[in-house]
């Protein structure tokens, strides 16, 4: 019979004992886990580290996003040897992990991250055991950095340098006569402390004395993130940085622009650095001034265009008017659109005597003196300065000055070429006077003939001569006086510009009002055309319609489509001005009246007449009830002078079927 193994009590009981130990140390290690799982959750950075071997226990993600490294770097608790600044980690390695429940709370250390930037942690560390007996060292990171730079310092235990600047210059082979001697400020820093600041530093930031002082507490906020990141390259690459624009605070509390360039230099062992800061302040300010001066050049380009619109438009709208109160109110409106005020009113003089509004709301109340007392001492087609605003003398036509008033000072008239412009139109409009004049007596003097009998054509024909002879001499005042003059003023421009000493920002401006000028000669040359056209005698009809077209597709809206045929006749030159001007006036309506996106005009001659037809695919108009529209487009002026030349016209219209228009006239002068 088998003996069954005796088993003592005590043997049960460490059995027992055992199993129960081993049940709560792997309890223990499964909460432990639990709460490192927890933790990383949460975002805690957290790490473990095994005393005795270094081995890693417990790595969090968040360890790895502070320090920019993997996990395979971390595994050994050595890799932080290099990661955490030297003299920082001999603080850890201080550390006593022998007494029982051993903790630190609240260590500051600086580590260098994977991409070589410097940043400040706050470390919480602790030495527990486990069940076990291992000792472990646990760790909770918190980044504080931007606390950091939002103080403006760092901590108290940043090494310094503990001999004199000179010494330290001499140590390294530099010149440091040469850095006293410098006009722009040089900073000599190490672990970003001032160790040494030559006078013009000294005086860029209003201080008497900059060693010990941090690089940082003296850099404006906004461009502190940049300089960190410059400096720290220098520092860990030891690399040159690239000049950078920042600001940088004086003592006094003020900012000043400045450009630095730093440079690394071996220093005790290890890399200080140099930095050159200039102040850019005067810099600055020619950039703004630069940068000012092409804002007015760009707003002058502007001006120009403006003024020349303003120019073509005044001189287009004179063709369709025959009174002297529309082109006086068309002055008032232009001057006031282009100088951007109300105040704007023209005033007829008689005798020295009283004043007359003729244009404008009011008479400004700083003319409320005889008018003797400035009226007689104003120059022809000058702008007057006076103390509340400006007198621009129009001219004189029966007896009676005309005057332009401006009756306050806007801005635009403190610019030449605003001043230009407006003598030039005033010059203009001083031309029409007496010619709009001559003409709205004879225009009276017709109607009412007109009103008892039909008007003889030879009366009609003569009455065209004088007309067009007064716009010949319109056109040759012009020619001869502001155009001659506009061409002296651009020479004058000219000659400066080829100045090899010109300032550059004066240049531009003198560029700009020479370019001013060429356009309001090109409009001048223009208003001479539409008086007078050139070469109708030499060149021919035919020659001159087509030239005609080709200027006016230019600035009109619309297609013109023409065809001008052999005429086979000799036309005289009365003739010839005759239907130029029917076909200048046609135009002109379309441009104003037609609205119309294509324009068919042909001319040709049979059986000694002259055929000319007009088409057109505008708004149209009820013929029968056009009678007043008809007035106001200047038609009643086409066909007098059609029937100043013994011819017929014809209209043909409904309202949005366009016009069509049918001229024939005798061959014969």
């Amino acid at each position: 019979m088998k003996k069954s193994p005796i088993i003592s009590q005590r043997a049960l009981t460490v059995n027992r004992n055992q199993s129960y130990k081993n049940a709560s140390a792997a309890s223990l290690d499964l909460e432990r886990i639990k709460m490192r799982r927890m933790m990383d959750s949460l975002g805690v950075a957290m790490c473990a580290y095994e005393a005795e071997t270094g081995r890693c226990d417990c790595l969090s993600d968040s360890v790895l996003t502070v320090t920019g490294y993997d996990k395979e770097r971390l595994q050994d608790i050595r890799a932080w040897e290099k990661i955490v600044h030297p003299d920082d980690y001999a603080v850890f390695l201080a550390l006593d992990m022998t007494m029982p429940g051993a903790r630190a709370d609240d260590l500051e250390c600086r580590i260098y991250r994977a991409d070589g930037e410097l940043r400040w942690l706050n470390v919480c560390i602790a030495f527990p055991t486990d069940a076990s007996g291992r000792q472990f060292i646990n760790a909770i990171i918190r980044d504080i950095t931007e606390a950091k730079l939002a103080a403006h310092g760092f901590s108290a235990d940043v090494p310094r340098v503990a001999v004199h600047a000179s010494a330290a210059f001499g140590d390294e082979g530099i010149d440091f006569q040469l850095a006293e001697q410098s006009p722009d400020g040089i900073i000599f820093h190490q672990d970003y402390r001032i160790q040494y600041a030559n006078p013009a530093a000294k005086a860029l930031f209003g201080a008497q004395e900059l060693t010990e002082a941090r690089i940082f507490g003296m850099i404006h906020p906004d461009g502190l993130d940049d300089a960190l990141a410059r400096l720290s390259q220098v520092y860990r690459d030891g690399r040159t940085s690239a000049p950078a624009e920042q600001r940088i605070v004086r003592m006094d509390g003020t900012f000043v622009d400045v450009e630095v360039i730093s440079g690394p230099v071996p220093y005790k062992g290890g890399v200080a650095a140099i930095s050159i800061v200039r102040d850019i302040t005067e810099r600055k300010q020619a950039e703004s001034q630069r940068l000012e001066t092409e804002r007015l050049v760009r707003e002058n380009g502007e001006l120009y265009v403006r003024l020349q619109n303003s120019l073509d438009c005044f001189s287009s709208a004179l063709f369709g008017m025959v009174k002297v109160s529309e082109m006086e109110e068309r002055l008032v409106r232009v001057v006031r659109e282009v100088l951007m005020t109300e105040d704007v009113c023209l005033l007829e003089v008689r005798s020295g005597r009283r004043s007359f509004l003729r244009g404008g709301n009011r008479i400004p109340g700083w003319l409320d003196e005889l008018p003797k007392a400035w009226c007689a001492e104003l120059p022809l087609c000058r702008v007057v300065d006076r103390p509340a605003g400006y007198l621009i003398r129009i001219g004189d036509i029966r007896r009676s000055a005309y005057v332009l008033c401006v009756g306050e000072r806007p801005a635009a008239l403190q610019l030449e070429q605003v001043r230009i412009w407006l003598e030039t139109i005033c010059r203009y409009v001083s031309v029409l006077y007496d010619n709009f004049l001559v003409i709205e007596d004879l225009t009276r003097e017709v109607e009412s003939a007109s009103s008892q009998t039909a008007v003889p054509s030879k009366l009609l024909r003569l009455l065209f001569q004088l007309n067009e002879h007064e716009r010949k001499r319109l056109a040759q005042e012009l020619h001869d006086s502001a155009l001659q003059e506009q061409i002296v003023w651009y020479r004058k421009a000219e000659q400066m510009l080829a100045d090899p000493t010109l300032d550059p920002d004066f240049r531009g401006k003198l560029q700009a009002i020479a370019e001013g000028l060429l356009d309001v000669m090109y409009q001048i040359r223009m208003m001479c055309i539409d008086l007078r056209p050139p070469m109708l005698k030499e060149a021919g009809l035919a020659s001159s319609l087509a030239s005609l077209f080709e200027l006016t597709q230019l600035r009109a809206d619309y297609a013109i489509d023409y065809q001008l045929g052999d005429i086979g006749q000799t036309l005289c030159e009365d003739q010839m001005l005759g239907i130029y001007r029917v076909v200048q006036e046609l135009l002109a309506n379309a441009s104003k009246h037609s609205q119309a996106t294509r324009v068919k005009i042909s001319l040709a001659a049979s059986a000694g007449l002259i055929h000319l037809f007009y088409e057109d695919n505008g708004v149209g108009m009820d013929i029968e009830k056009a009678g007043s529209a008809f007035a106001s487009m200047g038609v009643y002026g086409m066909k007098e002078r059609v029937h100043s030349m013994s011819g017929q016209i014809v209209f043909c219209s409904a309202p949005d079927d366009g016009l069509s228009i049918s001229i024939r006239i005798p061959a014969v002068c």
